[in-house]
């Protein structure tokens, strides 16, 4: 065992997974598994130790996240990995934690779904110039979630836990975009989304500014895997489209065809309308019974805000080429995404009318952009229609 290095269970709620070793800074040693509980270890986890690993650091929050550095140097963390351990790799996407070895705490004791918490990493990162009262700081927090924007979870009056999610730069079109895509979801009659709301938060200088919030759609009942966790137990070429292997693992973990084919249908043609570029691999995600292991189906669409051309300066709007537009997702193309879609009637063009006044909410200077939004919009209205009357976009120029 390494000099600074504790010995910890990973636990499925009350099922020993396995013995670890970790270091004070996070990284793991030696793991031994518990063969009884094998079917409990992580998906993400099982081809193999390299692949534990993986797993094991994903579940810290991302070092790049901003405001993540002023969050650990106020809490006293070294990095991101020794906040992950200091607060037992807790989470409100799973049911797995870690329990010291020698300690008698309990899934009831520690869970973040029904113990109390206060999430002072995310409430640091969102208000780095705000006066935070570090006492408030639990034994318990939140240390694990994806993603680099700044974000925190809460619990309201009613105990129900959501996140709240800030913006990259000055811009609040990021928040907005999440409330743009959660009207199309709503207006087409789609039910598994992820319902957004705007939310008021901190910025820069103390001043107060827009961010948006979501419920958790995970429970002591439900939790979610993300896609990449689920590619990583079969192999695939480096190149190759990711679509077909997260289809046969879906597959195999009891997933009817018929739900797969539709639920992609849908969300890649309404990530085409809404140019979503970052449906990648850790924004698709499924949901399981922890308890059974069952597969229960997608997890509502979520994490729509990198579209809408968030990043394009105003003066490069004009000049966007539908044809050109990159995407992170299954192919690097966002027009050849749709050569995937076997139902090209699942989004209804003529429901997807939408209200563009929700940009006025964005600050002044960026409000300029609304016409040409609303252009490139209707533009890929048109588009979509020509595809789903039996046009294969891709094969042409489309300006």
């Amino acid at each position: 065992m390494a000099k600074d290095a504790k010995q910890y269970f990973l636990m499925h709620k009350d099922i020993r997974v396995c013995l670890m070793e970790i270091t004070d800074e996070g990284g793991i040693g030696s793991v031994r598994l518990n063969e009884a509980a094998a079917p409990h270890f992580p998906l993400g986890g099982q081809m193999n130790n390299m692949k534990f690993h993986e797993w094991w650091r994903d579940r810290a929050i991302p070092k790049t996240r901003h405001g993540a550095k002023t969050a650990l140097q106020r809490l006293g963390y070294a990095s991101t990995n020794s906040a992950l351990v200091n607060n037992l790799a807790l989470s409100l996407s799973d049911c797995y934690w870690i329990l010291p070895r020698g300690e008698e705490l309990t899934w009831k004791d520690t869970n973040l779904f029904t113990n109390d918490f206060v999430d002072m990493f995310g409430e640091i990162t969102i208000n780095q110039d705000h006066e935070i009262d570090l006492r408030k700081e639990t034994k318990f927090n939140c240390a694990t979630s994806q993603g680099e924007l700044q974000k925190k979870w809460c619990i309201d009056e009613k105990g129900r836990r959501y996140m709240v999610k800030g913006n990259y730069g000055e811009s609040y079109q990021q928040s907005l975009n999440e409330l743009f895509a959660s009207e199309l979801h709503w207006r087409q009659g789609f039910e598994r989304y992820t319902k957004y709301s705007p939310a008021k938060l901190q910025v820069d200088g103390n001043m107060e500014g827009f961010g948006c919030l979501c419920y958790d759609f995970c429970s002591e009942e439900i939790e979610s895997i993300s896609a990449w966790e689920l590619l990583q137990t079969v192999k695939f070429r480096q190149n190759e489209s990711l679509y077909y292997p997260l289809k046969i693992v879906c597959l195999e973990l009891g997933m009817k065809e018929q739900d797969f084919t539709d639920f992609m249908d849908y969300q890649i043609m309404t990530d085409y309308l809404i140019t979503n570029t970052d449906r990648h691999m850790n924004n698709i995600a499924v949901m399981r019974n922890p308890d059974t292991l069952e597969l229960m189906g997608f997890a509502p669409i979520f994490d729509s805000g990198n579209s809408m051309y968030y990043n394009v300066p105003y003066e490069n709007l004009s000049k966007i080429k539908f044809d050109e537009i990159k995407t992170h997702s299954f192919i690097e193309k966002e027009n050849r995404l749709l050569q995937y879609v076997r139902n090209r009637s699942l989004t209804d063009i003529d429901k997807a009318e939408m209200d563009f006044s929700i940009y006025e909410k964005d600050i002044l200077e960026r409000q300029i952009r609304i016409p040409k939004l609303y252009e490139l919009y209707q533009r890929k209205r048109e588009s979509l229609r020509a595809f789903q009357k039996g046009k294969d976009i891709w094969k042409s120029r489309i300006r």
